[in-house]
């Protein structure tokens, strides 16, 4: 019981129409942070209209009441429908600063069958357990999508919303930036399998979308598709939520992800462990499938910020480029700007050379004015990686997804490339942090470290500097020059709000430092 009002549900003539599987809330909004305006009694008919973006949360058209939200997992829906993505979306209710909120939702996905065309499979130098794919069974079948209900964790502050699938692999499934509103992962609205992956699986991994932890081999590993369990460690203000892997004598993997009240940024703690007694081996690269910006898809404009003057092929259709472990210059070749999407045709990947030559790397679309940041320590984990399916010449979507959607991967690994592995002693264990954030508004980066970004260029009278921070920040800011001080004044900033500042002429590099009223001091040098 609510004490809100009750809807009348529409008549039974209604199109097309759902049915309320329990009483529930109607909220003003797709979240629980939205107002409830009304209550709905178990059996209703409904009329979905439109869904938000990451299909969890459905707007119908109830009488008396207008346009509404109702959690997509309280609700039987037709097979097959498809909703549109819902338009006017109202903002959120801002959580308080000091808030990190918790909770657990579903969300439906078309999902094609994958068990029926599956055997199992082991492999011993891994002692890894599987199920491997047939696909040419599955092509045969040529079976058809039905929808699936998955859990979905939520964790979310005032700036930042993530999301996660347990059940395919304990990925963070969705970054939204509450201040655009977008979802900075891709999110492929079918699981579909696609014809890549591990041989030794039988390709058949699925683009899900969001960041998958790939090990304990190279090309998505084996983890990608079950289950984990998961420990939530609330950590007043900060939160953390745990997510593993276990029930096999081999090596083990743990993601903790933390977030604090007032950042846009979150961290991940991974851990590697082998709790076996026999020396294994392993190879671990995390996963971003990215796409930045409201579309869930790429454009031309996409780059890929690898601060790095080298990189070796992985894989490529472009005749221009060497062959497999070719080296070739970045971020131009032969005049060519490699780092951005639209000056591809076919597909590539590519790793740093020699390895990852800095803590931070990012993928920015400039049309849409949005990116995803990621910091990491390079001597721990030296494997930088992109991949984009190309771009006038694409790799066809529909091998992954059914929509058309396209996106970019952006892979780190402890290796620096995909032909190493390491081995862990019996009892063995690896551990890292990485930092991840979105970032808006500031047109690209120069540079970026745990605590905000940079973008630096050429203005017709001097400098243009652009700022984003992950935190709100107030304080005096200076920026300097070869030759001395260019700017020193009181700023603020946070977010939603990142700073942009014309600078006299000057040689460069610059540097600024960003003193708050309380709190350590932010610093970046050599830019430009």
């Amino acid at each position: 019981a609510t004490g809100a009002p009750s809807a009348s549900p529409l008549a039974p003539t209604t199109p097309l129409p759902a049915f309320v599987l329990t009483t529930a809330n109607l909220r003003s909004g797709p979240g629980l942070t939205y107002p409830i305006v009304a209550a709905i009694a178990a059996g209703q008919q409904v009329l979905p209209l439109a869904r938000n973006q990451a299909g969890d949360w459905i707007q119908l058209d109830m009488a008396g009441e207008g346009q509404v939200w109702i959690a997509a997992f309280l609700l039987d829906l037709p097979v097959g429908l498809d909703l549109p993505l819902a338009a006017n979306i109202p903002p959120p209710p801002a959580l308080p600063g000091d808030m990190v909120q918790f909770s657990q939702s579903t969300i439906q996905l078309p999902t094609y069958p994958r068990e029926p065309f599956t055997t199992p499979a082991y492999d011993p130098t891994y002692a890894w357990e599987m199920q491997r794919f047939d696909r040419a069974a599955f092509t045969a079948a040529n079976p058809q999508p039905q929808p699936q209900s998955y859990r979905l964790f939520v964790l979310e502050n005032r700036w930042l919303k993530l999301t996660f699938l347990p059940q395919w692999g304990g990925r963070v499934y969705q970054m939204i930036f509450k201040p655009t509103g977008s979802n900075e992962l891709y999110q492929n609205r079918v699981i579909k399998p696609s014809p890549w992956g591990p041989e030794q699986q039988g390709l058949g991994w699925a683009a899900v979308g969001g960041i998958e932890w790939g090990y304990p081999v190279p090309e998505h590993g084996y983890a990608w598709g079950e289950a984990w369990s998961h420990i939530t460690q609330p950590r007043p203000p900060a939160y953390g939520l745990i997510l593993f892997d276990r029930g096999q004598e081999r090596v083990h993997a743990a993601v903790e992800v933390g977030m604090q009240p007032d950042s846009a940024a979150f961290t991940l703690d991974i851990l590697l462990e082998n709790p076996t007694a026999a020396a294994l081996p392993v190879s671990f690269w995390l996963n971003a499938m990215l796409a930045p910006g409201p579309a869930n898809s790429v454009g031309p404009e996409l780059r890929f910020l690898y601060p790095m003057s080298q990189a070796r092929v992985h894989s490529t259709g472009e005749s221009d480029l060497p062959g497999a472990d070719g080296i070739f210059a970045w971020p131009r070749h032969q005049g060519r700007e490699v780092d951005r999407l639209g000056t591809w045709q076919r597909w590539l990947g590519f790793f740093a050379h020699p390895q990852a030559q800095a803590d931070w790397a990012a993928v920015y679309d400039t049309a849409a004015d949005e990116g995803v940041v990621r910091i990491f320590p390079r001597q721990a984990a030296p494997g930088l990686k992109g991949f984009g399916f190309g771009f006038s010449d694409a790799i066809p979507a529909d091998l992954y997804t059914d929509d058309g959607s396209r996106y970019v991967e952006m892979h780190g690994g402890l290796t620096p490339t995909f032909a190493e592995a390491l081995t862990l002693a019996p009892g063995g264990m690896r551990t890292w942090r990485e930092t991840w954030y979105p970032v808006a508004g500031i047109g690209g980066i120069t540079q970026a470290d745990a605590r905000g970004a940079a973008h630096l260029t050429r203005a017709e009278a001097g400098w243009r500097l652009q700022l984003f921070s992950v935190t709100s920040l107030s304080g005096e800011l200076q920026v300097s020059g070869p030759a001395g001080e260019l700017l020193r004044r009181s700023v603020s900033l946070d977010p939603a709000r990142p700073l942009d500042l014309l600078l006299p002429a000057s040689e460069g590099p610059l540097s600024f430092e960003l003193r708050p009223a309380s709190g350590p001091a932010w610093r970046m040098t050599g830019l430009g």
